[in-house]
C-alpha cells in the first residue's frame, strides 16, 4: 500500500474508506479477532480492483483508546499485488467516542479537499467499530459529533455503526449515522460485524458505479 499524495486525475470514481476502530481496555479479548477481521476487509477491497476496475480505492484507519484517538493507517491508495499490512492493537483505557468519529472524520475532509477529490465523483464511506460507549472524549460533544455528521452526509458520506452494546440503535440514532448493526460481545460476534460490513460495502460501491454510468461488464 502506498500513501498518495496526488490527485488520481485518470480514474473516473473514487472510493474512501474510513474505519475507526476501538481500541479501549475492554477490546482485549477481541483483539485477534478485529486485527484480522481488518486485514480482511482491505483483502476484500484489494479484490474489488480487479473486479471494479474503474473505481479507484483508498483507505484510512484510525483507533481510539483512553484519551488518544490515533490515525494507524494513514490514507492509502490499495493496489494490486501490493502487500496488505496488518493492524497492531494495544487495548487500553476509555473510550472517547465523539473525539473519534470528530478528529477522524475532520482530518479526512481536509485531505480529500487537499487531494482534489469533488463530491461528484468520490464516495466516502465511514464505519465505526465498538464494543462499549462514549465516556471520555474531551473536544467533541453529541451535538458537535452530530452537527458534523449531519453536514459531512449532506457531501454524500455514508456512516455506519457497529457496536456490541445496549445502547447501539440509540447512540446510531442520536449521532444520525445511516445504519447500524448490534454484534455480539465475541471474537465470533465481531468477525461477523465486519464482514457484514464488508459485504455491504461492496453492494454499495456496485451501486455507486451503476449510478456514474460506468461499465458493468467487470463488477461483481
Amino acid at each position: 500500500m502506498t500513501q498518495q499524495n496526488t490527485s488520481p486525475s485518470k480514474e473516473k470514481a473514487v472510493s474512501v474508506t474510513l474505519m475507526i476502530i476501538d481500541e479501549s481496555g475492554s477490546m482485549a479479548s477481541l483483539k485477534k479477532a478485529t486485527e484480522e477481521s481488518h486485514l480482511g476487509i482491505l483483502q476484500s477491497i484489494q479484490q474489488e480492483r480487479e473486479s471494479m476496475p474503474n473505481l479507484i480505492q483508498y483507505v484510512n484507519t484510525w483507533t481510539f483508546c483512553q484519551n488518544s484517538v490515533r490515525e494507524k493507517q494513514l490514507l492509502t491508495k490499495i493496489e494490486n499485488g501490493e502487500e496488505l499490512q496488518s493492524l497492531a492493537l494495544k487495548p487500553n483505557g476509555s473510550t472517547p467516542l465523539f473525539d473519534a468519529i470528530g478528529t477522524a472524520c475532520t482530518k479526512l475532509e481536509n485531505q480529500l479537499t487537499h487531494l482534489k477529490l469533488l463530491n461528484s465523483n468520490t464516495m466516502v464511506t465511514v464505519a465505526l467499530f465498538t464494543d462499549g460507549y462514549e465516556n471520555s472524549s474531551r473536544e467533541f460533544s453529541l451535538k458537535e459529533t452530530k452537527r458534523l455528521i449531519e453536514r459531512l452526509k449532506g457531501q454524500g458520506w455514508s456512516f455506519n455503526y457497529y457496536g456490541s452494546d445496549q445502547s447501539v440503535e440509540e447512540m446510531s440514532e442520536k449521532l444520525s449515522f445511516d445504519h447500524s448493526m448490534k454484534v455480539e460481545y465475541s471474537s465470533e460476534g465481531f468477525r461477523e460485524g465486519m464482514r457484514s460490513y464488508s459485504i455491504k460495502s461492496s453492494h454499495d460501491k456496485v451501486e455507486y458505479l451503476k449510478k456514474m454510468g460506468l461499465n458493468h461488464d467487470d463488477i461483481l
